[in-house]
């Protein structure tokens, strides 16, 4: 039996919330989609998603294998439709998608990540998170935003069926749209960071444990008793070999750049010594927590 499920078929519930976004010149989400199930969703030679597509009169695109969200190994699938059922359509091939998913044995409870740009997040969770656990309550599903970690971009986690799925994204979008929020233009500039695996296996003892260490604090805090100064700055220093620096830096200083970018830290990479093989410097500048993460996505790309 098939699992696709036209417009007419849709719940009416659900029909009813995305009539109030006819208005709308465009419609657009982007979200998570495990590495492992990509090719089911594309099917060979591009047939599921070119019949998904023809369904639901959108245009569905999935990230290249090298474009993931950062901190995950997902792919990003964006659907996209212009006409004044565009959210409508949307959401039918959300539903196409979902129910291709779901039919894989590995996942008879699929945790569908919207993502989302971070200055949008107020008003899906709203004061006191009074929104959020309204469409909670509407949909029967549950619902949790990621960490903020001065991330430009954060995953909405929705656990549920398809159909409490759906519902609680025309919700979502209902109260952006409510809202007045920016999200087409933040959401058109996410594309997933480059995660081209680097063919030289990385073994613990290529890199030497990292030193951190505070500058310009004005005092050490006692124990328990963290000391937060508005000069206070973590500097964290990783020597590497030559020739693993080159995935961290990225063509054209992409890698690097996404990681100062996601992070608020600021990174330099030692010059390179010509006919030396000599290992280089990665310093890292920022807040302790900030420079932590970017210490870790360095390390994470490393080990790929």
């Amino acid at each position: 039996m098939s699992t696709l499920k036209r417009k007419e078929e849709m719940d009416p519930l659900l029909q009813a919330n995305v009539k109030r976004q006819a208005t709308a010149e465009e419609a657009l989400i982007k979200f998570c989609v495990p590495a492992n199930v990509v090719g089911s969703v594309i099917g060979k030679g591009g047939d599921n998603v070119t019949e998904f597509m023809k369904q639901s009169q959108t245009k569905i695109h999935v990230s290249r294998q090298n474009e993931m969200f950062p901190g995950t190994r997902d792919r990003i699938c964006t659907i996209s439709a212009t006409s004044p059922q565009g959210m409508n359509s949307v959401l039918v091939g959300l539903h196409l998608i979902l129910s291709k998913i779901v039919s894989e044995d590995t996942f008879q409870h699929f945790q569908f990540k919207l993502i989302m740009p971070s200055q949008e997040c107020g008003a899906i969770i709203g004061k006191g998170g009074t929104n959020i656990k309204s469409i909670m309550q509407e949909t029967g599903c549950q619902m949790k935003v990621s960490d903020h970690n001065q991330m430009p971009f954060r995953l909405l986690t929705i656990m549920g069926t398809i159909d409490q799925q759906l519902k609680a994204v025309a919700l979502c979008f209902d109260l952006l749209v409510k809202n007045s929020t920016d999200y087409m233009h933040h959401i058109k500039d996410f594309h997933g960071v480059d995660a081209t695996h680097i063919a030289t296996p990385l073994h613990p003892s290529q890199f030497n444990t990292p030193s951190f260490h505070l500058t310009d604090a004005e005092s050490a805090p006692l124990p328990g008793l963290p000391q937060v100064t508005a000069s206070m700055v973590t500097v964290c220093v990783v020597k590497m070999p030559g020739e693993l620096v080159g995935g961290v830096i990225g063509k054209g200083g992409s890698v690097v750049t996404s990681i100062m970018s996601q992070t608020g830290t600021h990174i330099k990479i030692s010059e390179k010594v010509p006919g030396a093989s000599v290992p280089r410097t990665v310093t890292i500048k920022g807040s302790e927590d900030s420079v932590k993460r970017a210490y870790n996505m360095v390390i994470t790309r490393l080990r790929e």
